[in-house]
């Protein structure tokens, strides 16, 4: 056998295999689909999921247990570090740091850069409706789930606001009845509360025991006025009802103790707490004007196991604590852009890997599950990549926590687009007419769809659209359809069709609109940030063995990989030779082209040898001589080569077959 011959086995080992699917009716069907599926990001956050599924449950779960509790208690320690004034807290040092840095001649230079930048951007936004929109408009999501993302880090602030004012102000004693009000059912007596008023533990204890044995609803009377005492009441009419005593208490809270100017402003910063930043820093500057304070316990109570209690899950916090996070997340306690940065990333970070810049104690133990997989999988790293796979991990997941709001808030940059027309007066007087037109369809003023028509037209010309050019347009309509069911006039409420009103309240444009906009910043933008910062630290830090994009990338076939792993049996099929088999074939046809020319000395040069396919068409052979003037010597057959041969083929049988097994277990 011939030097020449050899060199196509060698190639033909070095190829990696070519399989080929048995039913053409389903080519590129299930390929399509798979590419369908990583296009929308749905693919990477499942070969995400992949990427940790390895790990052991019991491990993972003791160290979810672990890292969750000592999250909560690490975090009971930061929280007293942001009380008091701001300048003294950990947040303030920080931002006064980057107001001392900004001050340099590289932190000048920096500030310098950054206004440059605002400056450009606003000179462009002067000279394009589209940049100005950009700058200017955005569109707000008013479905609850999704606000708390889109405002970032002061969606989540607020959320917990909401939780410990609404804490703060239920009633100390609440009863509960049952048929008519008659017959008391429970009653809910928080005498642990009282500590936000500085009762200590045993005051707190000797006046719980001092009611024992006497009716729940005496006990709950007295618990009240004994709260409207520690709020300085000094002299209670013990004559007025359980509800009475309440309310006052109620207002005192509202008024005395979180700074607000009435109830009635209190209830409407309630209603949404996240739109109304100012009138909460506000009040809690007034609460803890000359150096007063409140601290607020949650889910605390005395005794033996009270304290256990109050341990793992209670928490208190102060009123200077938040409105200090206000100042830092929202950028009002320092002067320079790099002291607003510095407190404002501190706040990310925290909240990113702990749930509780903002949240209670049940909280970082979901932070602690991606923390405990973090920690697992650091821990069975191949050796000297123990780094490499911590960095990578700890980036992808913290990752997906930012590009959440950056998802939210480029999808309603977008959104703002409706606002085209008009500017930022012009925006809010459309939003006015819009509450106006809402509060008027919800009362039944439009008898008629044709007044409730007219009147979502009335809005809409404040937009403005008329006077755009026609990419303009196209923008704002695009923009429009992005913003489905979001800041729009809602359906029609007929004061005489009640039962149609329903359906056409269940049958309006957030059943569009909410999924396209969870489904673009969940799997189109998000997947995009998560990948890029990862693939960043690759470049940073290099990229380790098993890294969390392992998944993905082998999901990335060609079409005819694609189709193997979905039909690997197809590979099986007996009643044709397979690729394996075709190997043979062309080592016995090799061997008795290299007799017949043995037994010609007419041949001055071989001959390519044709061979069939899967299929049964003639392939033309690889072709890896050059043809030389000087005649084939006769040699006779070398069996030592056309057993190295054979050998060969069966390493390649073997490779194959290699492949499939993992093709299955995939």
């Amino acid at each position: 056998m011939s030097d020449q011959s050899i060199n196509l086995f060698n190639n033909l080992k070095q190829k990696q295999p070519n399989f080929t699917a048995q039913n053409p009716s389903m080519q590129g069907g299930n390929e399509t689909i798979a590419q369908a599926t990583q296009a929308s990001g749905a693919g990477y956050v499942n070969n995400r999921l992949n990427a940790s599924k390895d790990a052991d449950p019991l491990t993972t779960l003791g160290l979810t247990t672990a890292i969750g509790y000592g999250i909560g208690q690490g975090m009971d320690y930061f929280g007293p570090k942001c009380e008091g004034k701001y300048e003294q807290t950990i947040l303030g040092k920080l931002g006064a740091f980057g107001d001392k840095i900004a001050k340099t001649k590289v932190g000048a230079f920096i500030e310098r850069q950054l206004d440059k930048v605002s400056t450009k951007w606003e000179q462009l936004s002067g000279k394009s409706k589209i940049v100005y929109t950009l700058r200017n408009h955005s569109t707000r999501p008013e479905w609850q789930f999704a606000k708390m993302p889109f405002y970032g880090l002061h969606g989540f602030l607020s959320m917990d606001t909401h939780t410990i004012l609404e804490n703060y102000t239920k009633p100390i004693s609440n009863v509960e009845r049952k048929f008519l009000g008659f017959i008391p059912r429970s009653s809910k007596n928080d005498f642990s509360k009282l500590e936000q008023y500085g009762m200590t533990e045993q005051e707190i204890l000797s006046f719980k025991n001092s009611l024992i044995g006497r009716p729940f609803l005496e006990q709950a009377k007295e618990l009240q006025i004994k709260e409207l005492k520690c709020l300085g009441m000094a002299n209670v009419d013990a004559s007025k009802s359980l509800e009475e005593l309440q309310a006052i208490a109620k207002e005192l809270k509202i008024t005395k103790k979180l700074g607000f100017n009435s109830v009635a402003e209190f209830d409407k910063v309630m209603k949404n707490v996240v739109e109304h930043p100012k009138e909460i820093m506000a009040a809690f500057e007034r609460a803890t004007a000359g150096g007063k304070d409140l601290h607020i316990s949650i889910s605390r109570d005395v005794g033996t196991f009270g304290k256990i209690k109050s341990h793992f899950f209670g928490r208190k916090v102060s009123i200077s604590e938040y409105l200090n996070k206000y100042k830092a997340t929202l950028g009002k306690g320092n002067a320079t852009r790099l002291g607003r940065a510095l407190p404002k990333a501190l706040g990310w970070l925290v909240e990113g890997c702990t749930n509780r810049f903002a949240g209670g104690k049940l909280a970082p133990f979901m932070q602690a599950f991606i923390f405990a997989d973090m920690a697992y999988h650091t821990v069975k790293a191949p050796k000297g990549e123990h780094g490499k796979t911590l960095i990578e991990r700890f980036v992808n997941d913290f990752s997906y926590f930012a590009a959440m709001t950056l998802g939210l808030m480029g999808i309603h940059k977008i959104g703002g687009g409706k606002y085209i027309g008009t500017d930022n007066a012009g925006r809010e007087a459309y939003r006015t007419a819009l509450e106006i037109h809402k509060a008027k369809n919800k009362a039944g003023e439009f008898l008629t769809k044709k007044a409730f028509n007219d009147s979502l037209k009335a809005v809409d010309a404040h937009l403005n659209v008329k006077g755009l050019k026609w990419y303009h347009k196209i923008w704002q309509k695009a923009a429009r359809f992005i913003n489905l069911g979001n800041e729009y006039g809602g359906t029609w409420n007929n004061p005489n069709a009640k039962v149609m009103n329903v359906f056409r309240k269940i049958a309006n444009k957030n059943l569009i609109g909410v999924p396209l906009r969870i489904w673009l910043a969940m799997a189109v933008i998000t997947p995009i940030i998560v990948k890029a910062a990862t693939k960043t630290v690759h470049a940073i830090f290099g990229r380790p063995t098993h890294s969390v994009l392992d998944e993905e990338e082998e999901t990335n076939e060609t079409p005819q990989q694609s189709e193997t792993a979905q039909n690997p049996t197809s590979q099986l099929n007996t009643n044709e030779p397979s690729e394996t088999n075709l190997i043979k074939q062309a080592v016995n046809a090799q061997n008795a082209s290299e007799q017949n020319n043995s037994n010609n000395p007419n041949n001055s040069q071989q001959q390519p040898v044709q061979t069939q396919n899967a299929n049964g068409r003639l392939q033309e052979p690889v072709r890896t001589y050059i043809p030389s003037p000087v005649s084939m010597v006769n040699q006779g057959l070398d069996p030592s080569r056309a057993e190295m041969a054979m050998a060969r083929a069966d390493a390649a049988e073997q490779q194959i077959a290699d492949i499939m097994a993992s093709v299955r277990k995939s």
